[in-house]
């Protein structure tokens, strides 16, 4: 009588989700983590069928079976146990697998994670993901991605498995990737003339975007990315250049050799030659060190561009510190963006601009430029820019530091009226839209600020967005930023004024 109670009184516990549809039930299942997903297989026979119904996107990552107490312990045994029996689970749904995303460590066995691939591969996977974080660094990719190339839609490699030819001539030469639209290279490193790269991308004909992030070049040369199918190109290799800006390289540079190679040789190379050949691009985003001259840009169709472009640290150092010319030549790119309707622009790339440029094109379509800013770098190619830019619309400063020179004057009130030309950049500047991001409301700012009301003749609206510790009193700061500006005098009577907190 006891039994019969009990299995009444689970049955009435489970009741309420037992009668949903099945569809609706997958439907939940496929918004869980793969490992919780599969967890409620053992609730019953029902769910374990269920789970195998799931639209199957597998996200396997060793990770999370790592022991918070003793992380490094872990041998993963635990972890591959789990994948085993997750696909020995699926192997008998008809249900194929459309997404296989794969992150492992040192632990894990490699030819194990091949057989994962390959089976997930002939379940019809068109979206492959696979960072794979092993020590060897003669590790390459296994055959069947190859075998299997014509089905994949999305490819991301991590981790430096790409950087060995031989992935690509010891197993079948003649692939092709025929349905790649978005491919995804993470953290990969590209040997000295290494040609896998270039030999990648003329195995996709029809590749729509590209993704490159902490790529180290080496002294591979040229770097080239040509691809006529390509609509988006994210080329992000700023890791290097972040840790330069907060510091983190700074000891290296206190005791340079002798003889100083203009080379970086504290994390990746500088480029020598950069070329894109790609005239239906849409989006850029480009992140690097500077290289030495831009021998090809094709660029003609390109909407968006995201520009954040410096010296490396062997460069700054022999500038600021050694007297050396830096020869860099940044102009055809420039020159190449020239059709661009919105640009960021980061405040490194304003001195590469200023400094490695012979001419700035005139920027017919640019409706909206957005500006980073930081005390150590100068405005000096901010007026050449703002003068070339007929149909700017809106203009957005990420804070309003710069360092002062002489060459800002035109677009700034940083030196002396006196010693200024009576005529300004911003005087012709056609912009309506100005916001100001990240705003101090230090006494420089709040004039500057101010100059740009007095100087900018067709300003329809200023947003001005204050910054989080700018001062205690969240009200009073917006009152006392608004009531001081309302006072400055405005070039424009249709000008509105707006002050907000973040």
């Amino acid at each position: 009588m006891e039994a019969k109670k009990r299995k009444s009184s689970d049955d009435e516990g489970e009741g309420a989700i037992s009668y949903f549809p099945d569809d609706l039930l997958c439907h939940i299942l496929s918004f869980l983590p793969t490992r919780a997903a599969a967890s409620t297989s053992l609730l019953s026979k029902r769910w374990r069928r269920l789970f195998t119904l799931i639209p199957t996107s597998l996200d396997l990552d060793d990770s999370v079976f790592l022991p918070r107490d003793r992380p490094k312990e872990c041998r993963r045994t635990s972890f591959m146990d789990f994948v085993n029996r997750l696909l020995a689970l699926q192997s008998d749904s008809h249900i194929p697998t459309t997404k296989f995303s794969l992150r492992c460590h040192k632990g894990v066995d490699e030819n194990l994670v091949e057989d994962w691939i390959h089976k997930a591969l002939i379940r019809g996977a068109t979206d492959l993901s696979l960072v794979l974080l092993f020590p060897s660094c003669g590790y390459t990719l296994p055959s069947c991605i190859f075998f299997y190339s014509q089905n994949l839609v999305k490819l991301k490699l991590g981790a430096g498995i790409l950087g060995l030819v031989d992935s690509f001539k010891t197993h079948r030469p003649d692939f092709i990737f025929t349905k790649l639209k978005t491919l995804h290279l993470d953290s990969i490193d590209l040997g000295p003339f290494d040609p896998g790269f270039a030999l990648l991308l003329s195995k996709c004909p029809v590749l729509e975007e590209l993704i490159i992030n902490n790529a180290n070049w080496y002294q591979w040369d040229p770097t080239s990315v040509s691809t006529p199918s390509l609509k988006r190109l994210t080329f992000d290799c700023a890791h290097n250049l972040s840790k330069l800006k907060e510091g983190k390289l700074a000891q290296a540079y206190e005791y340079p050799p002798a003889d100083i190679s203009l080379t970086f040789y504290y994390g990746t190379w500088a480029p020598s030659t950069v070329s894109f050949d790609t005239p239906n691009l849409l989006y850029l985003d480009y992140s690097d060190f500077v290289a030495n001259n831009y021998k090809l840009v094709k660029l003609d169709s390109l909407v968006e561009a995201r520009l954040d472009l410096g010296l490396n640290g062997t460069h700054v150092y022999a500038r600021d510190h050694l007297g050396y010319q830096i020869e860099r030549d940044a102009t055809n790119l420039i020159m190449g963006i020239h059709n661009v309707q919105t640009l960021h622009i980061s405040s490194d790339t304003l001195e590469v601009i200023s400094d490695f440029c012979k001419t700035v094109p005139v920027f017919h379509k640019l409706n909206h430029l957005s500006i980073e800013t930081d005390d150590e770098r100068g405005w000096q190619a901010l007026p050449l820019l703002l003068i070339n830019c007929p149909s700017l619309q809106s203009l957005v400063f990420h804070g309003l530091h710069h360092s002062l020179t002489d060459g800002c004057g035109n677009a700034c009130n940083c030196i002396p009226p006196s010693s200024s030309s009576s005529s300004s950049c911003l005087t012709t500047c056609p912009v309506k839209v100005l916001k100001i991001l990240d705003f101090g409301a230090t006494c420089g700012e709040m004039s500057l600020v101010e100059h740009f009301l007095k100087k900018l003749p067709r300003l329809e609206q200023v947003v001005i967005v204050l910054h989080s510790d700018s001062s205690q009193g969240e009200d009073a700061d917006i009152f006392e930023v608004s009531e001081a500006l309302e006072m400055a005098p405005r070039a424009s009577p249709y000008c509105k004024l707006e002050v907000v907190h973040y």
